[in-house]
């Protein structure tokens, strides 16, 4: 048997995400969300980000036209290649988030548990 390692339920979820490494002041990236919880989002991303990299978060709930602000660490990289291996490569990223206000977070927990 498996343990759960997770401390919040988590949503499988296609959402848009547009980060910003805080670092570099670099510009704004559209990226796509694999999944959410309160405590972080997986997103896939076409650049490699390094791990403990803090980015500004917009991401964009289904049927909400406000995003939700966060910034995230991030906690995890894992590679994939879609396709052709010289331009296929995407990465799945782990962000846990460090700086949330408490109505978007009350807004992911209540998204999730309504779209378990």
């Amino acid at each position: 048997m498996i343990e759960e390692k997770r401390k919040f339920l988590r949503l499988n979820i296609l959402a848009d995400v547009i980060y910003t490494k805080t670092a570099l002041r670099d510009k704004e990236k559209l990226s796509l969300a694999k999944n959410i919880s309160q405590g972080g989002i997986c997103i896939i991303c076409y650049e490699r980000l390094q791990k403990s990299d803090i980015l500004d978060l917009k991401i964009y709930l289904p049927e909400d036209r406000s995003p939700i602000n966060a910034l995230g660490r991030v906690a995890w990289i894992k590679e994939f290649i879609i396709g052709d291996e010289s331009t296929g490569k995407r990465y799945d990223v782990g962000i846990e988030f460090i700086k949330i206000n408490n109505q978007d977070r009350d807004k992911i927990n209540k998204y999730v548990v309504i779209h378990k």
